[in-house]
C-alpha cells in the first residue's frame, strides 16, 4: 500500500512533462547554437561570400589606412558605418587576423542579445522560466534569419545594441538612462543604418509620453552620430557621406513580390503561433496599461518596419528578419505570461485545460523551427578544398583576381582587390555619380590590358559587374573543383570559386 502511494506521488503528470518537454527544447536550441558557433568560429574560410571581404576592410584598419576611399579596383569599401570594424580591428589585434576574430565579435554580440531579451522577458513577467523560453524561442530562429549569428557581418552587433536601446528605453526615465539609450541607438546606427528606422517609432512613442526624457535621448544620438559622421567624412574628403548616406538613398530596386510574400513566407510560415501570443498580449492589455501598449507597438512597428523595408530592396537576405523575430520573440514571451494569467482566473477544470493547450501551442511552436544543425557547420571536405585553392593560388606566378572572395588570397601570400558585393552598390543604380564613372572605367582598363594573371570567377559572365567583357581579353580554362558539393558557402548566397579564366598574352 505504502508502494503505491509512493509510485503514484513521482509520477509526473501531463502538464509537468509539457513543462520539462518546452524547457527542454528552449535548452536544446540554445546549447545547438553554442556548439554550431564553437565549429563555425575555427573554420579558416568564408561560411558567408562577403566575409571576406568585411575582413579586408578591418585589416585596412589594422594597418592604418583609410576605409571610405575613392573607389578603385584595389578597394572598395562597404556601405556600413564604421563601429563594427573598429570592434573587429580591437579583437583582431588581441587574436591575429583572419576570420576568427569578426566571428568571435558577432559571437559575443549573439550572447548580448540572448541575455537582453531574457531579461527584458524576466522583469516585464517577473517570471524566469518565461525568460528562458523566449530566449530558446529566438535561439530556435537561427536558420530562418540566415544562420547569420556568429559571421563576420555587422548585423549581430547592430542587434545587441538596438535591443540595448530597448532595454534601457524601457526601464525608469532618469537622466541616466536617457544617455545610456541615446548611446546605444547611436552606436546601433553607426553599425548598420537600419537602426534609424527602427528608433523612429520608439523615439515618438517616447516624445509623447515623456518629452524631456525624449529630447535628452535624441540629443545624446544626435550629437554621437553627428560628431562621428564630421569626422569620418572630413578624414575621408567626403566619401564618408558617399557610401554611407548616397549610395544607400540610390538602393531604390524593390523586389514586388517580397510586399505579399513577406507577410506569409518570413512571418507567419515560421512563427505562426509567437504571432498569436504576441497579438494576445498586445490586444488584451487593459485601458490602464495604454502607455505600456503604445510602447510595444511602437517597438515592433520599429522593427517590422526596419525589416520590411530591407526584406523587400534586391539583396535583402533572411538576416534582416533579426530584429524582426527578437521581438517578436519577447512578446511571445510577454504574451504566454497573460495566457497564464488569463487561465488561472478560469475554474480548475477549465484552467487545466487551457494551460495544457498553451503547453502545446509553445512546444509546437518550438518545433515549427526546428532545423539540422549539421548543414550549418563546413565539412572535412570543404576544409580540404578550400587548402587545396589557397595552395592553387600560390603556385599562380602573377596577380589573381577573386572578385567574390577577396581574403582569399592572402592566405596564399597573394594581394588582395575590391570585393565583388561592393563593387556592385556602386555600380548598380541609374544615377552617374563620381564614384560610379572612376570605377567602372578602372574595372574596364583592368581587363582590356590585361592586369591579371588569372581571374577566378564564381559565376556566368552576366552577373559579373567587375570584369564585363572579360572573354574578350581572357579565356576560360577549367574549373577550380571537380566535384560539385564542396566548399560552397553555408548562408547566404550558395557560392565558390569556380571558373578559371586566363589572360590571352599569356598563351
Amino acid at each position: 500500500m505504502e508502494k503505491d502511494k509512493t509510485a503514484r506521488s513521482t509520477t509526473l503528470k501531463p502538464s509537468q512533462l509539457l513543462d520539462y518537454a518546452l524547457f527542454s527544447f528552449a535548452v536544446a536550441y540554445l546549447v545547438i547554437y553554442l556548439w554550431m558557433a564553437y565549429q563555425r568560429l575555427r573554420y579558416p574560410f568564408e561560411l558567408e561570400w562577403i566575409e571576406g571581404g568585411i575582413v579586408d576592410q578591418v585589416q585596412r584598419l589594422i594597418h592604418g589606412q583609410s576605409m571610405y576611399v575613392a573607389p578603385s579596383i584595389n578597394y572598395v569599401p562597404f556601405l556600413y558605418p564604421p563601429v563594427y570594424f573598429y570592434f573587429s580591428a580591437a579583437a583582431s589585434l588581441i587574436f591575429g587576423g583572419g576570420l576568427f576574430p569578426l566571428r568571435l565579435v558577432s559571437f559575443i554580440a549573439s550572447l548580448v542579445s540572448f541575455i537582453v531579451i531574457c531579461l527584458i522577458v524576466r522583469d516585464e513577467t517577473r517570471n524566469w522560466r518565461i525568460a528562458l523560453l523566449s530566449t530558446g524561442l529566438f535561439a530556435a530562429t537561427f536558420r530562418v534569419t540566415g544562420a547569420w549569428l556568429d559571421v563576420a557581418r555587422v548585423d549581430s552587433l547592430f542587434l545587441a545594441l538596438w535591443l540595448l536601446f530597448i532595454y534601457f528605453v524601457r526601464a525608469r526615465k532618469s537622466l541616466g538612462y536617457s544617455v545610456l539609450a541615446g548611446l546605444f541607438a547611436a552606436l546601433a546606427y553607426l553599425t548598420k543604418q537600419t537602426a534609424l528606422i527602427a528608433c523612429l517609432p520608439v523615439l515618438a512613442y517616447l516624445f509623447w509620453c515623456n518629452w524631456k526624457y525624449a529630447l535628452s535621448l535624441l540629443a545624446i544620438a544626435t550629437l554621437t552620430i553627428g560628431i562621428t559622421t564630421l569626422v569620418f567624412n572630413q578624414a575621408s574628403a567626403g566619401w564618408y557621406n558617399y557610401y554611407v548616406f548616397g549610395l544607400l538613398s540610390q538602393q531604390t530596386e524593390w523586389l514586388p513580390l517580397e510586399f505579399v510574400s513577406f507577410w506569409k513566407d518570413d512571418l507567419l510560415v515560421h512563427l505562426p503561433l509567437a504571432t498569436l501570443f504576441s497579438v494576445f498580449f498586445l490586444a488584451g492589455r487593459p485601458k490602464r496599461d495604454w502607455l505600456i501598449l503604445l510602447q510595444w507597438l511602437a517597438i515592433l512597428v520599429g522593427a517590422l518596419a526596419g525589416t520590411f523595408i530591407t526584406r523587400v530592396k534586391i539583396g535583402g537576405y533572411d538576416n534582416v528578419l533579426l530584429p524582426l523575430y527578437a521581438v517578436l520573440a519577447i512578446l511571445f514571451g510577454l504574451g504566454l505570461n497573460e495566457l497564464f494569467k488569463f487561465a488561472r482566473q478560469l475554474p480548475i477544470d477549465f484552467r487545466g485545460r487551457l494551460e495544457g493547450l498553451i503547453q502545446i501551442a509553445c512546444l509546437i511552436q518550438l518545433l515549427i523551427m526546428a532545423y539540422n544543425p549539421y548543414a550549418q557547420i563546413p565539412t572535412k571536405a570543404d576544409l580540404e578544398a578550400g587548402q587545396k585553392l589557397v595552395q592553387l593560388l600560390s603556385d599562380v606566378k602573377g596577380e589573381v583576381f577573386l572578385p567574390d572572395h577577396g581574403y582569399l588570397p592572402t592566405l596564399a601570400g597573394k594581394k588582395t582587390y575590391a570585393h565583388e558585393s561592393a563593387i556592385w552598390d556602386v555600380l548598380r543604380g541609374d544615377r552617374q555619380t563620381i564614384g560610379k564613372t572612376l570605377l567602372a572605367e578602372e574595372l574596364k582598363d583592368a581587363i582590356h590590358q590585361q592586369v591579371f594573371d588569372k581571374i577566378i570567377l564564381d559565376s556566368d559572365l552576366d552577373l559579373n559587374w567587375c570584369c564585363v567583357e572579360i572573354d574578350q581579353t581572357y579565356t576560360k580554362v577549367g574549373e577550380v573543383f571537380q566535384d560539385q558539393t564542396s566548399f560552397y558557402t553555408v548562408t547566404g548566397d550558395k557560392k565558390r570559386p569556380t571558373y578559371i579564366y586566363v589572360a590571352n598574352r599569356l598563351k
